[in-house]
């Protein structure tokens, strides 16, 4: 990446030249009639909205100035509503081979993925239980399209863990809570609820595209995570031989139901402890994760966060220090 600063650190009132990632754009009319450009402009430490109001200053070709193309803007950051934007003064498209390291646009997970793939294999050869043993090894290890994406895939388009990387960390937190319940509640099925964890969001893999911008496939639009994970794991139980029915539906029960309610997109209540403590567990690192990004979004100073969409609240910044906090 050339020599800029990241969009996290910027300013009210700095000047920017630099490339950036557009996520968003399109050609608007204002009020007076007059056409601009509005975008949401990106690298791998945030985002921000940018306006061009006059767009006779893009140079070049107005039709490349588009979603998921890398942009050579210059202009000044402002504030409006407590939150801060571009005003862009010039705009043009760049190719990649201009932009140079394109890692450096998209946000990742601070833990390493083959650390984090290392973790998965242990806790994968941890599980007991043949028939589970079985079904995960021929998911995340021996089929290795899906492992790789299963890695690199974010676990939400905006709301939690939305970077490269991110639905493998948050499937591995859970994991670790998971650990915890099952050795203090001694009823639950942990080998089953470890089954859960890894197969409750795995059809994201297909669901969302993240080449560039995060967004939806067409599969993901017209089918959801749910809907194709549970496709995914009736093929995957139909190719090891006597795989018990009971265990399969048990397994589904979970992945269809870890949503926690109706409203909320899933088919099924949680009707086992099993599920309903992998519902309550994704549900929780899910918000705890965008209330920590909420505390540290810079936006707007001051000791609250701006509005935060995924949580339906603003946030209180002034944590009260204590023994272990970061």
């Amino acid at each position: 990446m050339p020599d800029q600063p990241p969009i996290r650190t910027l300013k009210e009132g700095d000047l920017f030249q630099g490339f950036l990632l557009a996520q968003e754009a399109a050609y608007k009319i204002s009020t007076k009639g007059s056409e601009y450009l509005e975008l949401k402009l990106a690298d791998a430490s945030g985002d921000l909205k940018a306006f061009l109001w006059d767009v006779r200053a893009i140079e070049g070709d107005l039709e490349a100035i588009r979603a998921d193309v890398f942009l050579r803007v210059k202009g000044a950051v402002t504030s409006y509503n407590g939150r801060l934007q571009m005003k862009l003064d010039k705009a043009r498209f760049a190719a990649d081979t201009e932009v140079g390291d394109l890692s450096a646009f998209f946000p990742v997970s601070a833990r390493p993925v083959p650390e984090m793939l290392d973790e998965l294999d242990r806790i994968i050869a941890s599980v007991r239980d043949p028939w589970i043993g079985q079904l995960l090894k021929a998911l995340f290890v021996e089929d290795g399209d899906l492992r790789a994406a299963f890695a690199l895939a974010p676990a939400a388009k905006s709301m939690h863990h939305a970077f490269l990387g991110g639905l493998l960390e948050h499937t591995l937190s859970i994991l670790g809570m998971a650990e915890r319940a099952c050795a203090h509640y001694r009823a639950l099925n942990r080998d089953l609820v470890v089954a859960g964890v890894f197969l409750h969001d795995v059809g994201k893999t297909a669901e969302l595209s993240y080449q560039r911008s995060f967004g939806y496939t067409d599969a993901g639009n017209l089918l959801g995570h749910i809907a194709l994970e549970a496709d995914w794991i009736s093929r995957a139980v139909g190719k090891i031989p006597g795989f018990p029915e009971e265990l399969r539906m048990q397994i589904l029960h979970i992945v269809l139901s870890h949503h926690g309610r109706l409203e909320f997109g899933s088919p099924v209540l949680p009707k086992t402890p099993e599920a309903l403590l992998v519902h309550h567990l994704d549900d929780l690192d899910g918000k705890l994760e965008a209330m920590f990004r909420a505390v540290q979004d810079e936006a707007g100073g001051g000791s609250w966060s701006p509005y935060s969409r995924a949580l339906e609240r603003m946030v209180y910044r002034n944590r009260w220090p204590g023994i272990g906090q970061a």
